[in-house]
């Protein structure tokens, strides 16, 4: 799998089989964002994904979500975003082992303690048919349309969308201060233009 270090929904992602797609799959990836790209072996699996939330009373994990893709070689920028309403994937509780499924949870909780986290992460992973679990990713700024799968996980939580904004900003409004100033952003014709163009 080759994708770019920064992004989501996997934008700029594509599946290598030989080596003559490298090169254009790298262009691709690069074109996305110009940092460093990422190249990984491919995990045949079924993508699971872990919601995990900050609330006052501490974080909440939410029940492993499985994808699976209809229409597509892997769990790609058209699957996900599913513009054209085509109904490429479905998303639903991953009906898996309850050995595997407390994999997740447990594997979720060690990355989001490990790495940090606060206010809310969405931790992908690959299941493979043998049970093997494999971490993928971390996103730290989870997709929040209502239909996305962060919301979706909250829902099985008894969470709506309005829940779950509220607990972002209980957080934010909460949060101690930051013990180092930040850096102030440097504004350039180009981020005006973009700005301008929103």
């Amino acid at each position: 799998m080759v994708k770019p270090a920064l992004g989501g929904s996997s934008v700029g992602m594509s599946l290598v089989r030989d080596e003559a797609a490298l090169a254009s799959a790298l262009e691709q990836a690069w074109a996305t964002d110009p940092s460093p790209v990422l190249v990984e072996e491919y995990v045949s699996g079924l993508p699971v994904t872990v919601g995990l939330l900050q609330l006052p009373d501490g974080v909440l994990v939410f029940p492993p979500l499985a994808t699976e893709v209809h229409d597509g070689e892997f769990y790609d920028v058209a699957s996900k975003l599913d513009a054209d309403a085509r109904g490429t994937i479905s998303v639903a509780l991953a009906d898996l082992p309850a050995q595997v499924l407390d994999q997740l949870t447990q594997h979720a909780t060690t990355l989001w303690d490990g790495l940090g986290c606060r206010r809310a992460a969405r931790i992908d992973f690959m299941v493979t048919d043998s049970g093997t679990v494999y971490a993928l990713e971390v996103n730290t700024a989870p997709g929040m349309s209502r239909e996305s799968n962060f919301v979706t996980g909250a829902a099985l939580c008894e969470l709506d969308h309005t829940d779950v904004v509220r607990a972002f900003l209980h957080e934010a409004l909460t949060r101690p201060a930051y013990d180092v100033p930040l850096r102030i952003p440097v504004l350039t014709a180009a981020t005006s233009g973009r700005k301008n163009s929103a």
